[in-house]
């Protein structure tokens, strides 16, 4: 058995400007795995992989969505995504061991939350861990069809303050609408007409649970006034696991357009990134404290009942509060 190193520009390359491609073909190399196979009396290739060349901490999120090594060995080409991306959790994995920005970005963002606090502000803090997994962003533009969301500078997945905002007022709305249903009145009308109602900031005089429909407006605010509770981005603990998971397209000529769905269609796997079994921190601040609590109850039971992100009609990112 032996390990080779291939050739750049014949058996893998990037899709980047000269300049930064050189540079990259002398820090990620392909390898590949060979084994002298005696009945054909020659040697085999039996694995493959991407790999750095030295040990310092990668920007995670440029390798994930910019530097991309692309397969020119015929059969191989199928599996790339998945070798890369096993190139980019082994990357993470190097930068988690040695990170003392993870600390310092958490520190920073107490120092943040204490700064606001002598401002008037009150906080809400909540710890939850992933049920399951959980994927943010997977639509997002992607030369590799899939996406997920880094932080920008850190390369660590994060969520967004706007989609746990958003997953908090997509519960409510959910949360009234099937408390106050109506005879004779189909439930997709109904969710419509408090959507509707909320982003306007027009008071339905309904109370659910203790939280009257007023204090929702105030909460997440409509389309001329700010919400009183400002959702802040949610930050992982320090055990972060990312996961490569698998979509399984069986009709891909469907859904390409070409053809009608049939059984004889071969299914064409799709891989892309999670996070797994990962706490997370949520901060709620606001100067009203009523609103803030009242907040703070609603994101807990979408995170339990409803999830955050993608695919969580199939148990992606529900949370343990």
């Amino acid at each position: 058995m032996s390990i080779k190193e291939e050739h750049p520009n014949r058996d893998y390359t990037f899709h980047n400007p000269h300049d930064t491609k050189i540079i990259l073909f002398g820090e990620i190399s392909k390898k590949g795995e060979w084994r002298f196979n005696r009945k054909k009396n020659r040697e085999e290739k039996i694995d493959w992989w991407y790999e750095c060349k030295h040990d310092f901490i990668k920007n995670v999120n440029l390798l994930f969505g910019k530097f991309i090594p692309i397969n020119l060995v015929r059969y191989e080409e199928s599996n790339n995504k998945d070798k890369y991306l096993q190139l980019v959790i082994k990357e993470f994995e190097n930068a988690k061991n040695k990170w003392s920005n993870f600390t310092f970005l958490k520190n920073r963002h107490e120092e943040l939350i204490r700064c606001l606090g002598d401002m008037g502000f009150n906080h809400k803090k909540i710890c939850a861990k992933c049920t399951w997994r959980l994927v943010i962003g997977l639509g997002a533009t992607h030369p590799q069809e899939t996406s997920m969301t880094l932080h920008h500078i850190y390369g660590f997945p994060y969520i967004p303050g706007s989609a746990v905002k958003g997953i908090t007022r997509h519960w409510a709305v959910l949360k009234f609408s099937y408390n106050t249903k109506e005879a004779n009145q189909k439930i997709e009308n109904i969710i419509s007409r408090v959507s509707s109602a909320l982003e306007r900031g027009e008071n339905l005089e309904i109370e659910v649970d203790g939280i009257k429909f007023q204090e929702l407006i105030e909460i997440f605010g409509t389309q001329k006034q700010a919400g009183k509770v400002i959702f802040m981005d949610a930050y992982p603990e320090e055990d972060i696991n990312l996961k490569i998971d698998i979509i399984n397209v069986h009709y891909p000529e469907y859904y390409s357009g070409s053809k009608p769905p049939a059984d004889w269609q071969n299914p064409r796997p799709v891989k892309f990134l999670t996070v797994e079994k990962t706490s997370f921190s949520f901060t709620l601040l606001s100067r009203d404290t009523h609103l803030l609590s009242n907040a703070q109850k609603l994101l807990k039971e979408a995170l339990k009942h409803h999830g955050i992100g993608a695919k969580t009609s199939l148990g992606y990112g529900l949370f343990f509060t």
